[in-house]
């Protein structure tokens, strides 16, 4: 017999059992799955293309609005610049002070600039640019001209100054070299052979300087002629005696840029430098450029001159007066300088002002460079160039 205690409870136990063998793996399966969705929803946020309200928060320029800059403003960048400072280079911000040059402004020089590269075997430097050794040995060379033919070497230096061809100093040596053989061609009664700016002259019975040279031509003041020969008067002069005249016209250049007047005998190629003299200009630029010529009658010596800002009147003997002792009026001839009234070469009482702009915009030389000038630019045969 058996107790109803130890009867097994199948009927019961059974189906539960069974249940939970089916329920488990399903259990796992949907687990598996919400995780295997929850990451692909996860994950897939961080690549997700932006919301159309979120990109119109965040625009992003589009390629026309980001600044460009030519070729020619591109700075070179070094491994520690970004775009965006290149950008700022390109167009810098406004500023109180003056700009520097474009050159200046946006270049950025490298930390370690990569060595020069030498130029290709046989290539020459470009005829417009000569090198300075160039220029050097062309001084040395018209240098060693000056003992054995000074009209020569004149003439080589007065092409190699105006060529350009020097540097400063080499400059400077040059127009010192030209005044040194000047004072033998030029300023003085010996007349050179070859010598294409002067001539001697007989002296004739009842000659006087300006009735010689009016007879012969000559196309500066008849005080160049006392000059040159060394006259103390007329009265020097002796029927017979031998003296030197010019046979040329002169013509003055003024460089702005350097402070200096330069006068030539003749013009073109043949031309010679004779003398060269330190000028002052006028204030703030004031003194215009361009060809001009003698003004007709406009030559004085020991003028009046009255100041045409305050009115106040100089007298002609008057120590104060500002313009000196010699005024040359000048002429514009040219479409942009031809209105320039009350403009001239002439002395000053201000030495100091020489080599710097001080006038009303007139050309100042010292005291003995302009009774010089007056003497040899004469209207209507000589020429002023003023240069920048």
């Amino acid at each position: 017999m058996t107790l109803g205690s130890q009867v097994p409870r199948t009927p019961h136990v059974q189906p539960f059992a069974a249940a939970r063998s089916k329920l488990i793996p399903i259990t796992l399966a949907l687990v598996g799955s919400l995780t295997v969705v929850a990451g692909t929803y996860y994950f897939s946020r961080a690549d997700a293309t932006p919301s159309a309200d979120k990109v119109a928060a965040n625009p992003v320029p589009p390629p026309a609005a980001v600044a460009q800059a030519s070729p020619e403003q591109m700075p070179e960048l070094t491994p520690q610049q970004t775009p965006q400072k290149q950008v700022a280079l390109a167009q810098p911000a406004a500023s109180a002070t003056p700009p520097l040059p474009a050159a200046t402004a946006t270049t950025v020089v490298p930390s370690k600039p990569a060595p020069a590269q030498p130029a290709p075997s046989g290539v020459q430097p470009p005829a417009t640019m000569p090198a300075p050794a160039a220029g050097a040995a062309n001084l040395a060379t018209a240098r060693a001209l000056l003992t054995s033919d000074p009209v020569g070497a004149r003439l080589a230096l007065t092409q190699l100054i105006d060529s350009r061809q020097l540097n400063a100093a080499d400059e400077r040596a040059a127009l010192q070299a030209i005044r040194e053989v000047n004072e033998r061609l030029f300023f003085s009664p010996t007349v050179a052979p070859g010598d294409i700016v002067t001539k001697a002259y007989t002296v004739q019975s009842g000659d006087t300087l300006a009735k010689i040279a009016r007879r012969s031509g000559v196309q500066a003041d008849w005080r160049v002629i006392q000059r040159i020969n060394g006259l103390k008067s007329e009265k020097s002069l002796r029927v017979g005696q031998t003296i030197k005249i010019p046979v040329t016209a002169f013509h003055a250049e003024v460089s702005k840029s350097s402070y200096l007047m330069r006068v030539y005998a003749g013009e073109g190629p043949t031309r010679v430098m004779v003398a060269a003299f330190p000028v002052g200009l006028g204030e703030f630029d004031s003194t215009p450029t361009g060809v001009f010529m003698v003004r007709p009658k406009s030559k004085l010596i020991n003028p009046e001159w009255k100041n045409p800002r305050t009115g106040e009147q100089f007298a002609a003997d008057d120590p104060k007066n500002p313009i000196g002792e010699r005024w040359i009026g000048l002429l514009g001839v040219e479409a942009h300088n031809q209105g320039f009234k009350g403009i001239g070469i002439h002395g000053t009482v201000e030495p100091d002002s020489i080599g710097r702009q001080a006038s009303m915009g007139c050309v100042r030389m010292g005291d003995r460079d302009v009774e010089m000038i007056y003497e040899l630019l004469t209207e209507p045969n000589s020429t002023i160039l003023i240069a920048p």
